[in-house]
């Protein structure tokens, strides 16, 4: 199952690359010259370093630690809270493990209407979300097996949604004109796919010039419109919502040059606008598949009814594999998602943003951190309300990193230098014995490290770095990485 997830992730962070790069969301792509160039800053002593970076940004937080001892090495205004962008994640990452634990799991429930009888339900069917951020699409398939593997045959009515485990049941969030992109995600208690459906433009019978077109996961709740351009100026494909009919389904047009075999298939990921809708939709597909026919086509969103039978529970991944895609290709829906049912554990149901907010906030409280100093208003740092400053990363870093409990499958969700994730092709520059494990963290005009770096020698360091009021972001990570991989010689070295 974990290396299905690590596929999967690797395919969501391919998917993501390319709305995360507008500078909206997480950035993690940075050019191999780019990353040269940082190797080859002339700081050498830590003012000249934080010079470096004043010289890129408005405003700097910084602090520097030893583990596990807590000895601070260095800081700038380390107690400032600043924004701090996909940050944010460490700490509902860290709330959820210490409130939650590694081993809880979110459920999804499917109810019926009236209990089956010889197979089939005489009524409807609900699907009861809770807030599992990984409804992924083989997922659905299995729980659409599990269903039928209760001996249902036939559904005489509908498919409907409950998302009540959250208030409000749907909310959508958006930093930048995007909105129909997956860095901006629509929030439910039942989700499926990350209320995202995916395009894919495939040949079709006759060759690339006549190309299919095809959703992942199969769903009826989608209808195309083809609008292909023969003599485009812009070769690249456009994907855009036309809203949804009355007739319940979502119209998304496909326009501009039809692309040649050599760029076939190509898949394009956008945001649906009826989550509920959608999951009902997609579910009623994956139960036919499965062998359960359901005869009436209505599906929607409708509270579940008090008499109603539950037919199966499904549960998700533990929360520590979960973290896993959450924390390494830094997903803002599935931290938001996660936010929501952290508040619904800790002060009953529904969940919400501001119960979310004031659960990770006890648990810092929890770590001596000053309330002035961890302001939120989110769980994945996709505002610029939110405040934190660098000592409160290092101290959640700190405890992480003493704590045998909840460390390792924190550590484990981090990003490696060099490997997959958001620091795929960043950081390589740091001496060879030091591997450095982290969470980065991108705004138009923040850009922001959080995370380890250490050896097999037990030598080990923690560090925060937020800048603000960032005018080019690929210079203020050329500075960065260059602090930061240049960490164990500086704290090696004598001297400020």
């Amino acid at each position: 199952m974990l290396k299905a997830q690590k596929v999967f992730w690797g395919w969501v962070g391919f998917c993501l690359l390319g709305a995360v790069l507008t500078g909206a969301a997480e950035s993690w792509a940075v050019t191999e010259t780019k990353s040269t160039k940082a190797r080859a800053s002339k700081a050498s002593t830590w003012a000249e370093h934080r010079q470096a970076m004043r010289a890129v940004c408005d405003d700097l937080s910084v602090q520097v630690v030893a583990l596990p001892s807590g000895t601070i090495l260095w800081e700038n205004q380390a107690h400032k809270p600043l924004v701090p962008a996909s940050l944010t994640k460490l700490l509902t990452s860290y709330a959820a493990l210490k409130v939650l634990g590694p081993d809880y799991r979110f459920r999804t429930e499917i109810w019926a209407e009236c209990k089956p009888v010889q197979g089939v339900v005489s009524g409807s069917l609900w699907i009861k979300g809770y807030g599992d951020p990984f409804l992924i699409p083989e997922r659905i398939w299995i729980l659409a097996q599990k269903v039928r593997s209760q001996g249902i045959e036939k559904v005489l009515g509908g498919i409907y949604v409950d998302d009540s485990a959250f208030d409000p049941p749907l909310e959508h969030l958006c930093l930048d004109n995007r909105c129909d992109r997956p860095h901006n995600p629509l929030i439910s208690a039942t989700a499926f796919n990350n209320n995202t459906v995916s395009v894919e433009i495939v040949p079709g019978k006759a060759g690339p010039a006549a190309p299919n077109l095809r959703t992942f996961p199969p769903t009826d709740y989608v209808v195309f419109c083809q609008a292909w351009q023969a003599q485009a100026k812009n070769p690249r494909v456009g994907l855009e919502s036309l809203g949804v009919g009355d007739d319940g389904r979502e119209t998304f047009r496909v326009y501009g040059k039809k692309p040649g075999e050599a760029f076939l298939p190509a898949e394009y990921r956008m945001n649906i606008q009826d989550p509920q809708r959608f999951a009902a939709l997609t579910f009623r597909r994956a139960l036919k598949d499965a062998g359960t026919e359901v005869q009436s086509a209505d599906a929607g969103s409708r509270p579940l009814p008090p008499q109603a039978f539950l037919v199966y529970r499904f549960e998700s991944p533990p929360l520590s594999d979960v973290l896993y895609g959450l924390n390494r290709y830094s997903n803002n829906f599935m931290a938001e998602m996660m936010l929501r049912v952290l508040g619904f554990h800790v002060y009953g149901p529904p969940g919400s943003l501001a119960k979310g907010c004031r659960a990770v906030e006890n648990v810092l409280v929890g770590l001596g951190i000053p309330t002035a100093e961890a302001i939120l208003d989110s769980g994945s740092g996709l505002t610029r309300s939110t405040r934190v400053s660098a000592a409160t990363f290092n101290a959640v870093l700190m405890a992480a990193h003493r704590d045998w409990g909840v460390g390792p499958e924190f550590l484990a969700s981090l990003a490696r230098s060099g490997e997959e994730g958001t620091l795929r092709k960043r950081m390589k520059a740091c001496a060879a014995d030091y591997t450095i494990r982290g969470k980065t963290g991108t705004l138009k005009d923040v850009v922001s490290f959080s995370g380890y770096i250490g050896n097999l020698f037990g030598t080990a360091y923690a560090v925060t770095v937020i800048m603000n009021g960032v005018a080019a972001p690929w210079k203020a990570r050329e500075a960065l990485d260059a602090f930061v991989t240049d960490i164990p010689r500086l704290a090696a070295a004598k001297g400020p």
